[in-house]
C-alpha cells in the first residue's frame, strides 16, 4: 500500500505566497496539523517513509514518524513543481493573462511544465518496492497530483482530488 501525506500548513499557505521550491518550515498550526496525522497513524504499521527534502514536507514527515521510528529517504523528485520566477509572488498579484501565459510556456518563466513535474514523480513511482510493504510519501500537492495520475493511469488533462495540508490518501491498495 502506498499512502501520501501532504505536508502541514505554512506561512506562505496563509498569505497565498506561491511556493514551488521556496523552503518554508511550517508554523505552529502546520506542526499541529502534523501532530494530528501522527496520531491518526501511529496505530498503523509504516515500513519505509519518503519525503521531499523541502523543510514543509520533511518536517511533517519526522512528526508522523515519532511513532514508527523508520528511515526517512528524502528524495529531489519529491520537491514541489519549480514555480521559477513566479516563485515567492503573492497569488492575488497573478492575473488570469499571466496565469495563462505561464501555463502556455512554463519554461519562458524558468519554471517546470506539468510534464517535467510528471516526468519526475513517474521516475520516483517506479522505484518503490511496495510488495508486502506499506509506503508513506510525504510531499506536496503537485506530487500528489502526479502520482495519481501515475497510478491510476491517467492524463495530465484528467482531473484528480484536491489534497489539504496533512491530509492522508491513499495512492496505491
Amino acid at each position: 500500500m502506498i499512502l501520501f501525506i501532504r505536508h502541514g500548513q505554512t506561512d506562505c499557505n496563509v498569505k497565498k505566497i506561491i511556493q514551488g521550491q521556496l523552503d518554508a518550515p511550517l508554523n505552529q498550526k502546520g506542526l499541529e496539523q502534523a501532530e494530528l496525522t501522527a496520531q491518526k497513524l501511529k496505530d498503523f504499521k509504516i515500513d519505509e517513509i519518503y519525503a521531499s527534502p523541502l523543510s514543509r514536507a520533511r518536517q511533517t514527515a519526522e512528526v508522523v514518524n515519532k511513532f514508527h521510528r523508520v528511515p526517512i529517504i528524502c528524495d529531489d523528485r519529491l520537491k514541489e513543481q519549480n514555480a521559477g520566477d513566479a516563485t515567492g509572488m503573492s497569488e492575488h498579484d497573478v492575473t488570469k493573462e499571466m496565469y495563462e501565459d505561464f501555463m502556455r510556456d512554463p519554461h519562458k518563466y524558468h519554471a517546470e511544465s506539468p510534464a517535467d513535474l510528471y516526468q519526475r514523480n513517474a521516475d520516483f513511482a517506479r522505484t518503490l518496492n511496495d510488495q508486502n510493504k506499506t509506503i508513506l510519501i510525504v510531499a506536496h500537492r503537485g506530487n500528489f497530483s502526479m502520482l495519481t495520475r501515475y497510478f491510476q493511469n491517467l492524463s495530465l488533462d484528467d482531473k484528480t482530488d484536491k489534497i489539504e495540508n496533512c491530509e492522508i490518501k491513499i495512492l496505491k491498495n
